[in-house]
């Protein structure tokens, strides 16, 4: 099939990998001019990382292995910890935080030149007759057989098809970067995540000497603040390594995420057109399953086309992956993980064994994943 792909992020770029070896003809449309290099890291945990694999992306060697992640009090004292190295053992792949830069080099990497059209920005799509067709900023329409949105949170595919393209913004920011800084970090396979009122301070190696930061704060930076002297002050009772981090810092190092939530119908697209990734299903960053989720709904939707006519493949992609996304993304919606642990929590946290709190941490990839389960269409 004509395939015509709406947006090169990493959930449209995986989704053309596997389709374009599975013969068809794959265009995708940014409306970027050039490839992006925006953006920090991504952790890619192992059902983001299965999915890619089965659409003919290997990532083992992209990024910085985590083989621990550790939860500590703002005074420093650690309440959990989890070995990754037992996701690698289970399910046959790696945690791993990764400059997306490098993940979408490593994706378009895999495509014939001509599939990635640069500088066309898509203002709508119509689904009437036997196929689907984009039309363009500058009023140019495309035909094809199939369209899908990748096109992010700000969806004008989304738009089109569910007539709603706005996402509810809760609040919370991230303010993040991926920067040289704190080399004893950078080497190791070792990322932590501090809590305390303030909010949450993540670290991750993130592999060439770059380490993966962020600031989860529910509520806006005051009116004429520099940011950096804000999470100074906000985070001032936090221990190293998060007071050192922010020492080093400038106002060019940090960026702004804000955290948008959109509602997940069963059946987010029509005719023979769909949507992927955060088009479909944004949630808040908190899980660490964006990337994930969007490299799942890659992998599922390249299984439907090769075993279901269009658009029948596409509303039971959307099924399939809709009851998935639901349950990571209410989780990611709480904002549990940026909020400090109850005194039980706390207590709970501290009996149970790395191993175990592992375990726990599978569960709850494996709920939202359709590649680890081999969900059925």
């Amino acid at each position: 099939m004509d395939i015509l792909i709406v947006g090169a992020g990493v959930g449209g770029l995986a989704l053309a990998n596997g389709l374009v070896t599975d013969g068809h003809q794959v265009r995708v449309f940014e409306r970027a001019d050039a490839p992006r290099t925006d953006g920090a890291a991504v952790t890619i945990f192992s059902n983001g990382a299965a999915a890619a694999a089965g659409l003919g992306v290997s990532l083992d060697d992209l990024g910085a292995a985590i083989d621990t992640l550790g939860f500590f009090d703002a005074d420093g004292r650690a309440f959990a910890h989890a070995d990754m190295t037992l996701l690698r053992r289970w399910t046959g792949y790696r945690v791993a935080t990764i400059p997306r830069a490098s993940l979408l080099r490593r994706l378009a990497a895999g495509l014939p030149a001509e599939t990635i059209n640069y500088g066309r920005q898509v203002h709508t799509v119509e689904t009437a007759g036997s196929g689907a067709a984009v039309v363009t900023a500058d009023g140019v329409r495309e035909e094809a057989a199939l369209v899908v949105g990748a096109d992010g949170v700000r969806s004008a595919v989304r738009r089109a098809l569910l007539g709603s393209a706005e996402p509810t913004f809760n609040g919370w920011v991230s303010w993040q970067g991926l920067t040289v800084a704190m080399p004893e970090l950078a080497a190791g396979a070792y990322a932590r995540c501090v809590v305390g009122e303030a909010g949450l301070c993540g670290l991750m190696p993130a592999g060439g000497g770059l380490v993966q930061w962020w600031f989860d704060v529910d509520g806006p930076v005051p009116a004429g603040r520099p940011v950096i002297g804000w999470l100074r002050e906000r985070f001032a009772s936090y221990a190293d390594p998060v007071r050192k981090l922010l020492d080093v810092l400038t106002e060019a190092d940090v960026h702004a995420f804000r955290h948008a939530v959109h509602q997940i119908p069963s059946a987010w697209g029509a005719g023979c057109a769909t949507l992927l990734g955060d088009a479909a299903h944004a949630f808040p960053p908190s899980q660490a399953q964006g990337a994930n989720q969007a490299l799942e709904d890659a992998w599922t939707l390249r299984r439907a086309l090769s075993a279901f006519p269009v658009p029948d493949a596409l509303r039971r992609y959307e099924r399939v992956r809709a009851r998935r996304v639901r349950r990571i993304s209410s989780l990611a919606a709480s904002e549990v993980t940026n909020k400090p642990p109850t005194s039980a929590g706390r207590l709970a946290a501290h009996l149970i064994s790395p191993a175990m709190f592992t375990r726990l941490q599978l569960i709850t990839i494996k709920r939202c994943s359709s590649v680890l389960n081999h969900d059925r269409l």
